[in-house]
């Protein structure tokens, strides 16, 4: 899955833009899909039957998109000014690079600060190098938007580095699971959602039309295995983390223990996830229509929101394992 991963998170895909990620999902899924559509929000919907007789619907969501920046204005000097789009820190961006759908790179910079902390997206400004504001407008516009530019880089340990691996590698995951959902019992839904970062936008209109029996959302989720993490019980290379709580869900009972269970009569490695401060689409899920039946599993990372993210691709690997039995085993 290295490459799909790598070709996922070097994508420019911010939330309500992820045209060149939907892309490459539909490139992804062709092969192993029975018939793939979209919704008014960009949606990716991607349908494989199932063989049974007593088949149930299930549908697996993982989100495609990232935050962002929006240009607000454009200087008469060609600088851009610019406000965030889903969950980023102003302090972390001073001297990176971005990049808008169309190419266009910028210098994200700020006005003279004494402290790090001081940083504000109010002063945070792109150099696109142009030189006024008629030839920035050459290139870009006011609304537009743009992402981090990093690419993905192996690390030793089965380690990747990159940016927007929440959640390109949860897309990834699904792909892969499609891949190997072989003569399964139940119908099975995959969705891939946008504007996860702006309020779970993507997911609520796809959960109300599909109306399944079962959801189970793949995201990521922050380690806390490094100095200086918010303490979670998370970490790198311990395996999937089997989501129970987040700040927009309570994942019931019956789903977790029913997703641990079939952990661990496979041997699985896997890990729960507690995370008081963190999202994800199952919250949105949940409470959909009368109550949609959600679980969630998540992928380690490090430093998320900086554009290194790292991720264990073994986490990754033991993701794909029990979202493929998780669906073809489901009995609830």
């Amino acid at each position: 899955m290295k490459e799909l991963i790598k070709r996922l998170s070097e994508a420019c895909g911010p939330s309500g833009h992820e045209n060149n990620v939907r892309d490459l999902i539909r490139d992804a899924v062709a092969s192993y899909a029975d018939e793939i559509n979209e919704d008014v929000l960009g949606n990716v919907i991607v349908t494989k039957k199932g063989k049974g007789t007593d088949r149930k619907h299930l549908m697996l969501v993982a989100h495609i998109d990232e935050p962002g920046l929006l240009v607000t204005h454009i200087e008469g000097n060609g600088y851009l000014r610019v406000a965030q789009v889903g969950n980023l820190e102003a302090a972390y961006l001073v001297g990176q690079r971005v990049q808008f759908p169309n190419g266009t790179v910028g210098v994200v910079g700020t006005h003279h600060v004494n402290d790090a902390g001081d940083v504000t997206f109010m002063g945070l400004f792109l150099d696109i190098a142009a030189t006024s504001e008629a030839e920035a407008l050459e290139k870009v516009r006011v609304g537009d938007m743009c992402t981090l530019l990093q690419p993905v880089v192996e690390l030793d340990n089965d380690k990747l580095v990159g940016k927007a691996l929440d959640n390109r590698v949860g897309c990834a995951v699904a792909v892969e699971a499609l891949k190997r959902l072989k003569d399964q019992e139940h119908d099975v839904t995959v969705v891939f959602t946008t504007q996860h970062g702006v309020g779970s936008r993507g997911v609520k209109p796809a959960a109300f039309a599909l109306e399944p029996d079962f959801g189970l959302v793949l995201d990521g989720v922050r380690a806390g295995d490094y100095p200086g993490a918010k303490r979670i019980e998370v970490g790198l290379g311990k395996g999937v983390a089997v989501k129970v709580l987040d700040r927009n869900v309570i994942v019931p009972p019956p789903i977790k223990n029913f997703l641990v269970d079939q952990a661990e009569k496979a041997g699985i490695a896997y890990q729960l996830e507690v995370y008081p401060d963190g999202t994800s689409d199952a919250g949105a899920m949940l409470i959909t229509r009368d109550g949609i039946p959600t679980g969630g599993l998540s992928l380690p990372l490090r430093y998320t929101v900086t554009g290194s993210e790292m991720v264990d691709l073994r986490d990754v690997e033991a993701a794909v394992q029990l979202t493929v039995l998780a669906l073809q085993q489901y009995n609830l």
